[in-house]
């Protein structure tokens, strides 16, 4: 909402977070892009390598959106000697999961739905419709980054394993730690969203997000999406039901 306010009104202040230090001057805003957390419970870390005055004291947040930020800390960069390694998974399912119902917690704290307590009928009344992945291995899909996309819809999943013993063994003192690639997108039903009661138009990648929907790109049905998107997802609220 806060995004459609500023496009009709160019006089409202831009509102993401804005990271601030205060001088002998007064408040000064320091020169670093904080952004919006992308989706919930997330961390933002930015980087202040020479970007405050010297002698700083106090650092604030200002912002127009409603984030509730549980903790705000700063850490000092140290030498690391850190290695990369990159896997793909062995085993990549598409199968349909249901919807998590959400813990009991406070109305300051995100919706948090619980993995293991689903529901068959989801919390909300419009779906995207349109032809989604069919269901099974979609390693393929996923083996590179591309424009060949796996297409999930309300309660579907995908559930990756990895080998671990394709990983060297780690060096005497060292940690490891997991990092999972994601590229893609991701649509609301939302009243505010372009075709947001629809799967398509696809996306691509160096398209304008602006004109999404809206541009010249004759886009023909791609050979993978004739093999893999087979499975059509009605606008209706989904159901699931117990077959006799």
């Amino acid at each position: 909402m806060a995004n459609i306010a500023a496009a009709d009104n160019p006089d409202l202040p831009f509102p993401f977070p804005i990271l601030e230090v205060e001088t002998p001057d007064g408040w000064k805003p320091v020169a670093v892009t904080v952004g919006a957390p992308s989706g919930k419970t997330k961390t933002i870390v930015v980087d202040l390598t020479g970007k405050l005055p010297a002698g700083s004291h106090k650092l604030r947040l200002s912002t127009a959106f409603e984030i509730h930020w549980d903790r705000i800390a700063l850490f000092e960069k140290s030498p690391t000697q850190a290695t990369e390694q990159s896997f793909a998974p062995t085993e990549a399912v598409l199968a349909w999961h249901g919807f998590g119902q959400y813990e009991d917690r406070p109305w300051t704290q995100p919706l948090t739905p619980i993995y293991d307590r689903v529901a068959q009928t989801p919390p909300w009344v419009v779906t995207p419709s349109g032809w989604c992945t069919r269901y099974g291995d979609v390693r393929e899909l996923l083996a590179k980054q591309d424009d060949a996309l796996v297409i999930l819809d309300a309660g579907d999943e995908v559930k990756l394993s990895f080998d671990a013993s394709a990983l060297p063994p780690k060096a005497p003192g060292m940690q490891r730690d997991f990092f999972l690639y994601t590229d893609g997108w991701d649509k609301d039903a939302d009243y505010h969203v372009a075709f947001g009661d629809t799967v398509g138009p696809m996306p691509y990648h160096g398209m304008n997000d602006q004109e999404y929907g809206r541009d010249d790109r004759k886009h023909a049905k791609a050979e993978w999406e004739s093999q893999y998107n087979t499975r059509w997802v009605s606008g209706q609220t989904l159901q699931r039901h117990q077959s006799q």
